[in-house]
């Protein structure tokens, strides 16, 4: 039996694998602990924008993976998450061809990655 984590999962309640939350206006479910077969192909997470929902993957330990899954876990919900932000404000698909950096892996992941950081300055200055 393979051991796996939860990342940010509500702990009790018969919903206790999915939350919903307000990105711009627009009601989002989250679905934590997604199973493989349920995921995109080597995904850890994603997003449909037309039913508004992001999946986070059931994540299991992996000797050629990463050792703190919950810290990467909240890295691909952020991920996730910006990625949402970007489709709600409208960037999504900005200068009108598929590898637009509104999509941009790069970028999304930058923001998934440095927002604590930012949000930890923010913070500390009280310009939040």
């Amino acid at each position: 039996m393979s051991e796996h984590v939860n990342v940010a999962v509500p702990v009790s309640g018969a919903e206790s694998k999915r939350r919903y939350i307000d990105i711009l206006g627009t009601q989002y479910e989250i679905q934590f602990d997604v199973p493989a077969n349920e995921m995109p192909e080597e995904a850890d997470g994603c997003i449909d924008v037309t039913t508004h929902t992001i999946k986070i993957a059931r994540l299991e330990p992996a000797r050629d993976s990463v050792q703190d899954l919950n810290a990467y876990g909240r890295k691909v919900l952020r991920h996730e998450i910006t990625h949402a932000f970007f489709y709600e404000s409208g960037i999504w698909n900005c200068s009108g061809t598929v590898e637009t950096w509104g999509m941009d892996e790069t970028l999304t992941d930058w923001i998934a990655i440095q927002s604590p950081k930012l949000f930890k300055v923010f913070q500390e200055l009280g310009c939040l």
